[in-house]
């Protein structure tokens, strides 16, 4: 290897120095040891920092360093000066006429210049070296900093068939409790085990053997043989070329999302046995009520009919010879089983109501309506109650659970109108955001909404209701039906000023509509 104490040596002429700088691709100039000062440079150091060779035989080594330098070159020149040994390969920042800085490695050789002790400047820009070299400590600094496993392994099978791995951060030492020098050289294979899913290996395999990038979860074991699940995301790694030469893994520990969802899936396996369980129980709790109304239907109506059907035939027979209270008696039984029947009625109605299906039909308002107030004013043909449809939207709902609702609304209004000098009912429906809402509203004696709480519930009687015949059972017999229907009903109301009830029915009965917003919206309506 040729030296540079063979390219320079201390006798070499002037001017053949001169040619030999002159001659070299790369920065060289040659100063004088004792006042630092160039005494000849070349074309390449002109080109490398922008000065003339005239400009340049006017400065010194100083003047191509950044001043916080000044400090460090003097004290290399002055030992160099004493015949001291120095490494003189060190690595410097220069700086060009333009002021742009650029790292450089210099070696230097002792010449003769005119007789005078003189040094030769041999300059190599490693600017993209140190770059290079930044950048490389940045990404190591990164990749051992990162909380992830990370694996590098060979992209080529070596002897053995496996990718040897080339590198692993500390995550990895930390997770697995292998150090870097027992795993390094060794396939990954290593942190595989029993519990290893098959498929998922076989996919990676197929993955590397096709060059492609591939995702995949699977158990992995530390060194002490515990498991732990890992989502492992493997990339390939090419030159310029294409050509892959690594495979860069990065392996995320999801153990504790695999624990949740083994919970979240035993929660469900638990929760479906609960449901089937519970199913069982309400089907057999809807046969013991199918097989009460039967009860009812039978076995007490029956005897109903027949006190009723005595005590009628005890009036009718003997009724002109029995003392008066006698007959007030008999008109007493005869209205509690009358009253006990409509009971027995509502009650079927309610029970029955979760096993109808809703047929939705068109359905006009005052067709529904009319014909209930009708039958109303025929059992109570002296009374006067103004009666109103305001027909100003179509309805579309199963007609049965319509007549059961607005059945009991209006028998509700019509009862609670009773005490009224004028009583009104009036019926109107507005359309709203999602369907349409329907109100019934009355004159009547109106109830006390800070005291109506369970109005809907069955037997739940108003505070002033006192008087009015009832089962209790009928605004519950709506609020069933209307729910049945996909609907909801609530009711305002002050003492003395009647009562409204409103009704809303949805386009869609399997729709979600948030109730609490249904009133204002139709105030703000």
């Amino acid at each position: 290897m040729r030296t540079l104490d063979t390219l320079a040596p201390a006798d070499v002429p002037d001017r053949a120095l001169r040619q030999v700088i002159a001659s070299l691709p790369i920065p060289c100039w040659i100063y004088d040891v004792a006042s630092r000062a160039f005494l000849e440079v070349n074309a390449a150091a002109e080109r490398a920092y922008g000065y003339s060779r005239q400009e340049f035989l006017a400065m010194t080594q100083g003047d191509i360093r950044r001043p916080a330098e000044a400090g460090r070159l003097e004290a290399f020149l002055d030992a160099r000066a004493r015949g001291e040994v120095v490494d003189d390969r060190g690595h410097w920042v220069h700086r060009t006429k333009g002021g742009q800085e650029f790292a450089v490695s210099i070696e230097t050789t002792d010449v003769c210049w005119g007789a005078r002790p003189a040094c030769m400047v041999f300059v190599t820009d490693i600017t993209a070296q140190r770059a290079a070299a930044v950048e490389t400590k940045l990404l190591y600094e990164c990749l051992e900093s990162a909380n992830d496993v990370i694996v590098v392994t060979a992209a080529e099978r070596d002897a053995a068939g496996d990718h040897p791995i080339l590198y692993v951060n500390r995550a990895f030492e930390q997770r697995t409790g292998y150090a870097r020098a027992e795993v390094v050289g060794r396939d990954a294979r290593l942190l595989q085990g029993p519990a290893t899913e098959l498929a998922a290996v076989a996919r990676l395999s197929r993955a590397l053997a096709a060059r492609e990038p591939v995702t995949v979860e699977l158990i992995n074991y530390t060194r002490a043989g515990d498991p732990y699940w890992v989502e492992m995301a493997i990339t390939p790694v090419a030159d310029d070329r294409g050509w892959n030469h690594y495979w860069f893994a990065v392996e995320r520990d999801i153990t504790e999302r695999k624990r949740a969802e083994q919970s979240l899936a035993e929660a469900n396996i638990e929760l479906e046995r609960r449901v089937v369980q519970r199913t069982r129980q309400l089907q057999h709790t809807v046969h013991d009520l199918e097989g009460f109304n039967r009860l009812v239907s039978h076995d007490l109506q029956n005897p109903l009919n027949g006190v009723r059907g005595f005590a009628e035939m005890l009036q009718v027979r003997h009724g002109g010879v029995l003392p008066a209270d006698a007959n007030r008696m008999l008109e007493m039984i005869r209205r509690g089983a009358d009253q006990m029947h409509r009971t027995i009625e509502d009650l079927l109605s309610l029970s029955r109501i979760s096993s109808m299906q809703p047929r939705p039909v068109p359905a006009d308002l005052s067709d529904l309506c009319t014909p209930m107030i009708t039958s109303l004013r025929g059992k109570n043909p002296q009374r006067d109650v103004h009666f109103q449809v305001q027909q100003s939207t179509p309805l579309h709902a199963d007609l049965q659970l319509l007549r059961l609702a607005f059945g009991h609304l209006l028998d509700n209004a019509w009862k609670y109108t009773g005490k009224a000098a004028q009583a009104a009912i009036t019926v109107s429906a507005c359309t709203c955001a999602g369907g349409v809402v329907v109100m019934v509203q009355d004159n009547g004696i109106g109830f006390d909404a800070a005291t109506a709480q369970g109005l809907f519930d069955p037997f739940k009687r108003l505070r002033g209701s006192s008087g009015f015949e009832g089962t209790g059972v009928g605004l519950a017999i709506v609020a069933r039906a209307v729910d049945r229907l996909g609907g909801w009903v609530w009711a305002e109301g002050q003492v003395g000023q009647g009562a409204r009830f409103h009704v809303f029915l949805p386009d869609d009965a399997h729709a979600e509509y948030d109730l609490p917003t249904l009133p204002g919206a139709l105030i703000d309506g």
